[in-house]
């Protein structure tokens, strides 16, 4: 898998996030001073496959850019997370989140066929 850089201005949430979770791992990820896990991101829009609380994260620490691994949404398999068999289709996600009506969190699961890669990236590396 490749990983690249993608401005965090620029990322978009598909579902909501747990605050507390959010403020747990900004603390983490300023005591270790790096950034080990890339976002998994679609690649056409910009949305938020597998990260959401890594986003605010990096909004929380101000950083300009973050690692991802780019995915064509449409290759990517999806299922709901809810308990009522909840359906939906990738555009359906997309159409969502592009307009704003992100789904609640823990809704959305992609199954990704390798696990998304460990990295050490320098927090400096990332405000610039």
């Amino acid at each position: 898998m490749d990983v690249s850089f993608f401005p965090v201005a620029e990322l978009k949430h598909i579902e909501g996030f747990s605050q507390k979770r959010v403020d747990w791992l900004t603390q983490k990820i300023l005591d270790e001073g790096v950034w080990t896990k890339p976002l998994a991101l679609d690649d056409e829009h910009g949305l938020v496959l597998d990260g959401q609380h890594r986003m605010e994260a990096a909004l929380a620490l101000n950083l300009k850019r973050v690692p991802v691994v780019r995915f064509i949404y449409a290759d990517v398999p999806l299922r709901s997370l809810r308990p009522n068999n909840h359906t939906f289709t990738w555009e359906t996600v997309v159409d969502r989140a592009l307009s704003g009506d992100i789904y609640p969190y823990k809704t959305v699961k992609h199954d990704f066929s390798d696990p998304l890669p460990q990295i050490n990236i320098n927090l400096e590396d990332l405000r610039t």
